[in-house]
């Protein structure tokens, strides 16, 4: 589902809004359609405008000198995009976009640090893999309250029914992160034992079949328990 918001195609975060048009609601009481943005005041001069009707050089010249000076051309060149390889946000100061302008502040390396969360039109990316808002009839697949999961995972517990366990986790076969087709998964565990002792193995292998073989385990009787007899209760 998409934003309500007039022109918003971003993905809806709650009350049918994305989350920029939610936080306004929740600020100012109302969403506001979004603003095209306005040329520079300056003539000829093709920037967008930041501050009182001006680009931020025009702005800096006036606030410099009092005055725009329009007849002489601004000499800093105009970078709308952040220069670093593959980063199409736009360009904050040093030709660099916010995030890495505050990186090569703080460590001196525009790439240092852990890759950036990209917001998309569908979500958003988190270290190669896409996260989505879980709409209210999927809330049932996730754990209570969370609002927000990653698809790969939210596709495999629509797949199972169920929401994933901890030590549940989920394999994309083509390493493609981004292909979260059902047939482009497997549901993998983590779970083990904590020691290697032959019994350890022999019963968690048990417990793997009354988890996940849903013919095999009451055929063993893996579904009873083994002091009673009586029918053991989902342990997930």
């Amino acid at each position: 589902m998409t934003c309500s918001a007039v022109d918003c195609d971003r993905a809806t975060y709650a009350r049918g809004l994305c989350s920029r048009h939610y936080k306004q609601l929740l600020r100012a009481g109302a969403v506001r359609p979004d603003r095209a943005p306005a040329p520079c005041a300056v003539p000829d001069c093709e920037r967008r405008a930041v501050t009182r009707g001006w680009c931020h050089g025009h702005y800096v010249r006036w606030s410099r000198t009092g005055d725009v000076r329009a007849h002489v051309p601004l000499r800093r060149p105009q970078r709308d995009v952040c220069t670093v390889d593959a980063c199409e946000r736009g360009a904050h100061s040093a030709g660099l976009c916010r995030s890495h302008a505050a990186r090569q502040r703080r460590y001196g390396d525009p790439l240092a640090g852990k890759p950036f969360r990209t917001v998309t039109g569908e979500g958003s990316l988190s270290h190669g893999y896409v996260w989505v808002s879980v709409p209210p009839d999927k809330q049932h697949l996730v754990p209570a309250g969370r609002r927000a999961e990653f698809e790969h995972r939210l596709v495999m517990a629509e797949q199972l029914g169920r929401p994933l366990r901890p030590d549940e986790v989920v394999h994309h076969r083509n390493g493609n992160r981004l292909d979260n087709r059902p047939d482009n998964l497997e549901l993998w565990t983590t779970a083990q034992p904590k020691g290697q002792r032959v019994s350890d193995q022999v019963a968690w292998a048990y417990e793997l079949l009354r988890r996940y073989d849903e013919e095999l385990g009451p055929t063993l009787g893996l579904d009873l328990d083994p002091a009673t007899g009586a029918p053991l209760g989902w342990t997930g």
